[in-house]
Parts: structure tokens; sequence; C-alpha cells
């Protein structure tokens, strides 16, 4: 049987600097390079994230974590997985699903996310240098509004999954 070839495509020109991936990408790439820089030895990015929601919402569960965190599933396990073993939180079973696991600020987390914010605070202003005040806004307005439209593809819930159903204070 003879498979049918057809003709090669023609490449779409494009420009990198206005593909939304590669800008992204590249901004990622910054964001890392500056967080490695003020954060030499942690808490990573994911993981202050992780520290922030904690420390915001009081416990929750892994699924309301991640969403809270805007992390993955296998990102979120590995992230929570090495904060447990550096005891930065802990996890226990959910009292309202034993199927579930609760994730806790230790007091050890509290105190490591109280020196990061400062430090987290400094990143954000390196991204953002030389942005005026309204660019800031409107930059992290549309960020935040390509990340709600797209919110069902990155399968974040809704926030009704801390603990019990809502979310405890700290």
């Amino acid at each position: 049987m003879a498979v049918a070839r057809s003709e090669p495509a023609e490449p779409v020109e494009l420009d990198l600097s206005e593909m939304i991936g590669h800008l992204l990408r590249a901004c990622q790439q910054l964001h890392v390079a500056i967080w490695s820089e003020v954060f030499p030895a942690g808490p990573t990015s994911p993981q202050f994230a992780v520290l922030h929601a904690l420390a915001h919402e009081g416990p929750l569960n892994q699924t309301a974590l991640r969403s809270k965190a805007r992390l993955d599933r296998s990102s979120a396990a590995d992230v929570i997985r090495r904060l447990v073993a550096r005891r930065l939180v802990s996890q226990v079973r959910d009292p309202a699903d034993a199927r579930r696991k609760v994730v806790r600020l230790t007091n050890a987390g509290r105190a490591v996310y109280a020196e990061a914010t400062g430090r987290a605070q400094r990143v954000n202003e390196a991204m953002l240098d030389g942005m005026a005040g309204p660019d800031r806004a409107t930059l992290t307005g549309l960020l935040n509004s390509l990340l709600q439209h797209h919110r069902g593809l990155l399968d974040y819930q809704a926030d009704e999954a801390a603990v019990g159903g809502t979310a405890a204070r700290p």
C-alpha cells in the first residue's frame, strides 16, 4: 500500500517578539535568574507560592493548595514533598474526607515565609524595573485575565476547596 505524500507546508512568517509563549518563557527565565540571586538558599518561587497560600488561607487540601499556588499536579506534589522534608509544612488526613490530605504551615514555615516576603517583593520590583505604575498594573491585569480565561486547561479549582469547604484563617 502506497502512502500518499503531501507537499511540505510553507512556513508561516513569524516574529518571535510577538509570540506570547516565547515572551513568557523568556520572562520566566528572567524571573528564575533574579529569584535565584535574591534567594540563593531557597525557598524556590513555587515553594514561596505554597507558603503564601497557606499563610493567607490557612490549612488547605492539596487540590485547593495547588490551585491557590497555581501549580500543576506533579509540581505541587513535588513542592509539598520538599516543604514537608524541610519541616516548613505538615500533612494530615482531611477530617472531612480521609482520602485527602490537608497541608498546614508549621511555625518554621511561618517564620521562613515572613522573612521571605520582603525579598519576594524585591524580585517583583526587579522584574518590573523600568515600567511605570500604570504599565505594571496593565501587565499584571492582562496576565491575570489570560490565566483566568484558560483556568480550565490548568485544572485549577474554584475557591471552595479549603478544609471543610471554607478557608481557615491562621
